[in-house]
């Protein structure tokens, strides 16, 4: 059995997560997928002689995301961080621009409630002027409904179809009435584009905060790659080399001085040092070692000078397997996760369904055309399932981060949720515990 991480780009709510997890589970060969929408990453374990990852990756973007396998060497990180950077720089244009043009609309619908002054030309073409700035906010966030429209065409509807069909109603009612103004066929007619103008604005501003949110949840993550050094000294043909970390193999003769840290896991082969090894075992003291004693990567060398012999690289390192667990600690769901996954992929379709009630309800009811469309689209709207998805992934990756950046490396989030049951710890090692922060006591005259 497998297991693989893929970082899926382009996901925009909690149903997103579910959808993708649903559809995977259905293949053949797929024994588990575990999508977590606040990091972004698929967790996956599968049988590779009946499904391999290039179809996972082609499944995956036929449902409209990206995927991107993820490997301990840091590059797919860098990867992903350089494809973020410019999706937080374009959500916060988008923001930007929208809100820009909305300003003129909302002072147009303001104005006269709270007595700023207006002119003529708001009064005769202010419905063609609304029309023109909101229709120039959408195509600014046009990527909103697209993506809405796709989940809706594919019966798989998420926070974005909510946002689409809530504004595209407002938009094009506002639309109908704005050209029966316009030809005088009616005067008293109430417009909503600075309603699907507004909402796009905030969503946009929550699109962009999300996106700067997320970034920062793997920030315990970044850390323990970053205890990985980026060079290496290599001995070949009695001359010492630089070279990248990612070209070290098994096999090769390391050299390694006072001061620098240990860039692969190995045997030593020569020389004599203490080497500071608090980062990866908690070990305050830096520990001896000589001759044929095995060493750990991203420790650092104290004293002496060291020559040895890898042993493990890349993801076989002690350090990649801890980095592994700590993600897959961030990445499974805590039992009540479960639950919040069920409502949220019921959630949508519920919400569109309790829109579309309302709207005919008012309507039996005697209401007018305008007040039931503005009924239902306020149902769309305020109905976003996001911190229903976002809420307890995040405490959990942030929970197993901040453990693991004190060297507490928890297993599961069902490990984590059950651990507030714990009334009692049984400490087993040497029968003493320290702070790993050596101190003096007593200070003994021999003299």
């Amino acid at each position: 059995m497998n297991k693989t991480i893929l970082k899926i780009l382009n996901m925009h709510c909690a149903s997103c997560a579910t959808n993708i997890e649903n559809v995977l589970k259905k293949e053949g060969g797929i024994k588990s997928a575990n999508v977590n929408f606040a990091s972004e990453k698929l967790y996956l374990k599968f049988d590779s002689s009946k499904i391999n990852i290039a179809k996972i990756k082609k499944i995956i973007e036929k449902l409209g995301y990206e995927a991107i396998e993820e490997f301990i060497d840091g590059d797919t990180r860098d990867h992903c961080k350089r494809a973020r950077s410019p999706e937080i720089q374009k959500l916060k244009k988008r923001f930007i621009f929208a809100l820009i043009f909305s300003l003129p609309i909302i002072y147009m619908v303001m104005s006269k409630m709270i007595g700023l002054p207006t002119t003529a030309i708001f009064e005769v073409y202010g419905s063609i002027i609304q029309f023109v700035l909101t229709t120039i906010v959408i195509i600014s966030s046009f990527n909103i409904w697209t993506s809405g429209f796709k989940k809706l065409l594919r019966l798989a509807p998420n926070m974005d179809t909510l946002i689409f069909i809530g504004t595209a109603t407002a938009y094009f009612y506002s639309l109908i009435i704005a050209i029966l103004i316009f030809f005088k066929i009616t005067t008293e007619a109430r417009l909503y584009f600075e309603s699907a103008t507004l909402i796009l604005v905030f969503i946009s501003l929550g699109k962009y905060l999300k996106a700067l949110t997320k970034g920062k949840t793997g920030d315990a993550i970044k850390k323990l790659i970053g205890l990985q050094p980026k060079e290496a000294t290599i001995i070949k043909n009695n001359e010492e080399m630089k070279i990248p970390i990612a070209e070290v193999r098994v096999g090769d003769i390391i050299l390694v001085k006072p001061g620098e840290k240990i860039p692969a896991d190995g045997i030593v082969i020569d020389g004599y040092s203490g080497v500071d090894e608090k980062a990866i075992t908690g070990e305050s003291i830096p520990v001896e070692k000589k001759k044929n004693d095995e060493i750990i990567g991203a420790t650092i060398n104290k004293t002496g000078i060291l020559k040895f012999k890898v042993t493990r690289v890349g993801k076989d390192t002690l350090l990649a397997q801890i980095t592994k667990i700590v993600e897959e600690a961030m990445g499974s769901k805590a039992p009540i996760q479960l639950l919040a996954d069920k409502v949220s992929f019921y959630f949508v379709p519920s919400v569109i369904g309790i829109a579309i009630f309302v709207f005919v309800v008012w309507l039996l009811l005697g209401q007018s055309l305008a007040f039931a469309l503005t009924v239902f689209v306020a149902v769309l709207i305020i109905a976003c399932p996001c911190a229903l998805g976002l809420a307890t992934p995040t405490a959990v990756m942030m929970g197993t981060g901040l453990a693991a950046k004190n060297g507490i490396l928890i297993k599961s989030g069902k490990a984590l949720e059950i651990a507030r049951d714990v009334n009692m710890v049984i400490f087993d090692k040497t029968g003493t515990l320290t702070k790993g922060e050596p101190s003096v006591t007593d200070i003994v005259k021999i003299s």
